[in-house]
């Protein structure tokens, strides 16, 4: 008996020690300034006023509401990390729940899917950043383990309303949070369905969701009634149509970026849908919910056709999937010994190798940190500078990141007559200026970056040549 206890609290010291290296890769990525959508999100979050605006006022896709509550929390110009607390925290717990449901099947299964999540790079990066994504992904971890348990027969009581309250949460975080439901709920559907038949299914789902279907619907009622309720509506900061171009990159970075080989790219189309197959023939568990989110999602997308599929942040939901099947087909191939233990390593190993790398660049990069360019404006102009920004979507991150530093910044309404400093952003693949003309001046480029990763800001500034 007190070998075991000993064991347990070894595990939890260990399970505890990855979640702090997840909380120092996390803390470590979040120093830098907002980019574009996190200081859009602060700037939206400070004009709304109050928590009651938040709901009200705002109704546009980039409100994150839980987010924006923080952010109004924390106030406009708090310290980037500050700013992106809620996401660093809730990304950290998500190590510790992402433990605990891999140790109902084995105690080191439980320590590798910890790892899996505390150095995935698309973790490391969503809970990092001021956004809603991870705080959604903690609750819809939540969910999964509730429901893992409840499919067992380990739970002493339904976790309905413990559901429910994880899907509320989830989806005013982000409304991806609807896509992880559809998975759910066909997970248990087809679980019930194998051991009750048709009938036995369709009453212990409905026992089971209803309460999450009314908090989901709860939800969109406040969204959508908010969004009748102004002239303009609900609306969309950008707009994609869907293009197979789109969707294909979209697949492919969010699979390299959560399993650390972003550089195989278009491969990993190929390769996840094996892997669930092999999953299947190892005997890996929740294979409905696997199969769902990993293969169904992404087929019904295909169909669907929606905007905005371009970003591998829309498919989390296939990534925490992934990151719960992986590690269980490594542990499985780990205890099966002799070639298959040391493909398991290699792959254990290849996956924390390439996570890392992508881990210490974003931590090196920042996002294109846009802290460097008020750094550089107080350098060359200590008491204040006056900015002309080229394109409205680089205002967000200019105004925030001075905010942050107490810079006092004036942003020029008009590039003539001709203000000292010039500031142009651009999108990826865009190219910029080399010495741009304004009002007669001709410009110099006297900082810039350029992030890498999966999200960030691309930015040039510039001052008028004497």
């Amino acid at each position: 008996m007190m070998g075991e206890i000993m064991e347990r609290r070894r595990w939890w010291l260990w399970l505890g020690v990855i979640a702090a290296v997840g909380f120092g890769l996390r803390l470590a990525g979040a120093l830098g300034g907002l980019w574009l959508d996190e200081a859009a999100s602060a700037i939206q979050a400070r004009d709304a006023g109050t928590a009651m605006g938040v709901f009200l006022q705002i109704n546009h896709d980039n409100n994150h509401h839980l987010n924006s509550l923080w952010m109004q929390a924390v106030g406009f110009g708090a310290a980037p990390p500050l700013a992106r607390a809620l996401s660093i925290a809730t990304g950290t717990a998500m190590i510790l729940v992402a433990g605990v449901l891999g140790a109902r099947r084995a105690p080191l299964l439980g320590l590798i899917t910890a790892i899996a999540f505390a150095l995935s790079p698309i973790l490391v990066t969503l809970g990092s950043e001021a956004r809603g994504y991870a705080p959604m992904a903690f609750a819809m971890l939540v969910a999964i383990l509730l429901t893992d348990r409840w499919l067992a027969g380990d739970a002493e009581r339904s976790p309905a309303t413990a559901l429910a309250l994880c899907f509320f949460l989830g989806a005013f975080s982000q409304l991806i949070m609807v896509f992880g439901f559809c998975a759910l709920a066909g997970w248990v559907f087809l679980a019930l369905w194998q051991r009750k038949g048709l009938r036995g299914a369709l009453a212990g789902s409905a026992k089971l969701l209803a309460p999450s279907v009314v908090a989901l619907l709860l939800v969109a009622a406040i969204i959508w009634g908010a969004a009748m309720g102004t002239p303009r509506g609900f609306t969309f900061g950008a707009w994609s149509p869907f293009t197979w171009t789109q969707y294909l990159q979209g697949l492919s970075d969010m699979a390299g970026y959560t399993l650390g080989v972003p550089a195989l790219g278009i491969a990993w189309l190929a390769i996840v849908p094996a892997l669930v197959i092999v999953a299947r023939c190892m005997g890996a568990s929740r294979f409905w919910f696997s199969a769902l989110a990993i293969l169904a999602f992404p087929a019904a997308i295909a169909l669907l056709h929606p905007g905005n599929v371009v970003f591998a942040r829309y498919y989390l939901l296939v990534s925490l999937a992934l990151l719960l099947l992986v590690p269980e087909i490594a542990w499985i191939g780990l205890i099966a010994g002799g070639w298959k233990r040391w493909a398991a390593a290699s792959g254990l190993a290849a996956f924390a190798v390439g996570s890392l790398a992508c881990d210490i660049d974003l931590i090196r990069n920042q996002r294109g940190d846009p802290g460097a360019a008020i750094r550089a404006l107080q350098a060359r102009a200590p008491a204040g500078a006056r900015v002309f920004i080229e394109r409205e979507q680089g205002l967000p991150i200019l105004v925030y990141a001075a905010a942050a530093a107490r810079f006092p910044l004036a942003i020029a309404k008009a590039d003539c007559p001709a203000p000292r400093f010039l500031f142009i952003d651009r999108f990826e693949g865009q190219d910029f200026p080399a010495t741009p003309v304004r009002c007669g001046s001709r410009y110099v480029p006297i900082a810039q970056a350029r992030a890498r990763g999966l999200s960030g800001s691309h930015w040039t500034l510039y001052e008028v040549r004497p």
